[in-house]
């Protein structure tokens, strides 16, 4: 009867130490695709997400980029309208698609971001508009 405990005990361990190396396999190479397939960001390209991780917002090349829970919204920079940081909000409007996110409006509405993270934003959105206006 002991032998019989001994023996379970011993393959019920390798099982579960297998089970842990599969799980550290799977999370090693999901780190790796993730890292593989990974945005690279130039020098004038600005990634940055809002205080609690809902919002993700880009400056790539000439395109931004919104990432919303359920969604992502590309647009080119010039779509970009009234963006401001003030109220300790970042608010700006996307034309061109027939809505408006993050609309200027009473002050209530908008991603929170770091204000350090808004003015990048805010900054490389002016920036690429007055470099494609002057093309």
């Amino acid at each position: 009867m002991r032998r019989f405990h001994l023996t379970s005990g011993l393959c019920m361990a390798l099982l579960l130490t297998a089970a842990c190396k599969d799980e550290q396999t799977r999370a090693a190479e999901a780190a790796a695709k993730s890292v593989a397939s990974a945005r690279i960001l130039g020098p004038e390209d600005v990634q940055m997400m809002s205080m609690d991780g809902t919002v993700g917002l880009e400056v790539v090349g000439d395109s931004v980029h919104v990432y919303l829970p359920n969604s992502v919204v590309s647009v080119p920079a010039t779509h970009i309208q009234n963006v401001k940081y003030a109220d300790e909000r970042l608010r700006f409007d996307i034309d061109g698609i027939g809505v408006k996110i993050f609309e200027v409006g009473d002050g209530r509405e908008g991603a929170v971001f770091t204000q350090v993270d808004a003015l990048r934003f805010v900054g490389a959105i002016v920036k690429k508009q007055a470099e494609m206006a002057s093309r």
